[in-house]
């Protein structure tokens, strides 16, 4: 037995939904409309430190090995705690909520004159500089993180990285500059590899389907 409200008659099973979307600072704000369906709750990221430079110039916040860098930081650590607390305290609310708003079989009066719908997407905004490192990096591992609940999907959207071409998740993870801080050789220049990389990176950078449909089962 479920301990989420199902869906009332006519609506579709899964009908909740986290968008987590990543923008940068100079690019200007997030602009999300206002909805009395849509609830918004934006972070900024941008005290959290920066990965090495030459990090930050190979890999967007895409990488696995530059969201380590970040997210093992303290400041990251205690940020990405500090949303997916959040995050997972709205959800729960928003689905109380609906719980208590009437069916359409039960609305009296009083209720006309009150919202016909409880908030049904939230939206998580979080912020960085240019959008392309520390946001990324911590709106992936809010996805991976948040609880999956019963008739809600989780989407994930990296504004300011369209357009982007980086090398993938793991090409190049082991190397690194030298000890005496030179660069690898290969740091800068592309390969076959980056190039056969292009399109599976481009797939994961917008709009990315996260949490598949979660059954309502416990």
């Amino acid at each position: 037995m479920s301990l989420y409200p199902g869906p009332r008659r006519g609506e579709p099973e899964h009908n909740f939904n986290l968008m987590i979307i990543s923008y940068g600072h100079s690019s200007g704000p997030l602009l999300v409309s206002d909805n009395p369906n849509r609830v918004k709750s934006l972070y900024s990221v941008r005290d959290v430190p920066n990965p090495p430079n030459l990090l930050r110039k190979k890999h967007t916040g895409m990488s696995r090995r530059l969201q380590k860098e970040i997210i093992l930081s303290k400041e990251g650590k205690a940020r990405l705690t500090q949303i997916l607390d959040n995050t997972e305290s709205k959800m729960v609310d928003m689905m109380d909520e609906y719980s208590r708003a009437p069916t359409p079989e039960a609305v009296t009066e009083a209720d006309l004159y009150a919202p016909k719908e409880s908030p049904r997407e939230l939206v998580v905004g979080i912020m960085c500089e240019e959008g392309r490192h520390r946001s990324v990096a911590v709106a992936e591992q809010l996805a991976k993180l948040v609880t999956k609940k019963p008739r809600w999907t989780v989407e994930v959207q990296h504004r300011d990285l369209v357009g982007l071409v980086e090398s993938s998740e793991e090409d190049g993870d082991e190397e690194d500059a030298g000890t005496d801080g030179s660069v690898s050789p290969t740091l800068g220049r592309k390969s076959t590899k980056v190039a056969k990389q292009k399109d599976k990176e481009k797939k994961k950078m917008l709009g990315r389907k996260i949490g598949s449909l979660v059954d309502e089962e416990l």
